[in-house]
């Protein structure tokens, strides 16, 4: 590398010339925080640890041939469960209806 060269690199770099490889990092940096904060933006609320939704234990208001949430095993008064996050009805079920022993 001749001495041109290197005086040329250090003025480049010291007038604020973008290289092409720096211009790389930041533009992957900036996509990784942006898809960051757009998967953050799309969760649908504070969800307990070790919880599922509602909407993958397939959870409805309703009765399901008789079984509800009052009536199983994962149920905590007044509307809360074991697996699922969120307030739950104790007339609701989910797949995860495990019958209160008898």
């Amino acid at each position: 590398m001749s001495k041109d060269d290197d005086v040329n690199r250090r003025s480049a770099a010291s007038s604020g010339v973008l290289s092409r490889r720096n211009f790389l990092k930041v533009s992957v940096t900036g996509a990784a925080i942006a898809s960051a904060g757009g998967l953050s933006a799309c969760m649908i609320g504070p969800m307990a640890a070790g919880k599922t939704t509602k909407a993958l234990a397939l959870y409805q208001d309703t009765p399901n041939r008789g079984r509800r949430c009052g009536g199983c095993t994962h149920f905590r008064e007044p509307n809360g469960c074991e697996i699922v996050a969120g307030a739950i009805s104790p007339n609701g079920w989910c797949r995860f209806h495990e019958p209160l022993p008898a």
